[in-house]
């Protein structure tokens, strides 16, 4: 009797073991602030689980709960959420056949906080991730061509948004984006006193 239950066992915790969810990879992640793990949730993905090339139903999928989808065309999606009273964000998928080609983050801040910690703790993530950026004076740069679907990640910091913003463009490299024009989207989360 003995030897059935722990077989038993055994077996229950091999079979727990087995449960069919991935294992998050965040062995870089996390070292860095639980705001920006929550942004990006994984070092597999660039921003909530989303990759390039994944379809519209994916992205969807991985919509964190405080994210409210804003906007839905065929080949586009647009989400607005928090991930507290000062930390609010934006993001923008466009899509072709083969799924996400472009995918832009904004980050607000909305206290006197400058949104420099943000931007140094994502600069610091992505190069312990895709190693040293390059520097056009106007953005951080890298580009990671050994995936499926090439892309390039551009990162600046807002310092005329009155407290702080950061951006994180990417793209697949054989998109090139047009210059981004600030849209009203960009002060939806302006305070009122300003």
């Amino acid at each position: 009797m003995t030897r059935a239950l722990l077989a038993f066992f055994i077996s229950v915790m091999i079979l727990a073991g087995c449960s069919g969810e991935p294992e998050v990879n965040n062995k870089i992640l996390i070292n860095h602030s639980p705001f920006v793990q929550y942004i990006f949730q994984s070092d597999d993905s660039l921003l909530h689980g989303i990759t390039l090339g994944q379809k519209k139903e994916i992205v969807k999928k991985n919509a964190a709960a405080n994210d409210s989808l804003s906007l839905e065309e065929s080949d586009y999606v647009f989400y607005e959420g928090k991930f507290d009273p000062t930390h609010y964000y934006t993001y923008e998928c466009s899509f072709d056949s083969a799924g996400v080609y472009s995918l832009t983050l904004d980050i607000y801040l909305t206290s006197d906080e400058s949104g420099t910690g943000v931007f140094q703790d994502i600069t610091a993530y992505f190069t312990e991730k895709y190693g040293p950026a390059t520097d056009d004076g106007y953005s951080l740069t890298w580009e990671i061509k050994n995936t499926r679907r090439p892309y390039r990640i551009e990162l600046r910091e807002d310092t005329e948004y009155p407290y702080g913003k950061v951006t994180m463009d990417c793209y697949d490299l054989s998109f090139v984006p047009e210059e981004r024009e600030p849209s009203s989207q960009d002060s939806l989360f302006l305070p009122e006193s300003i």
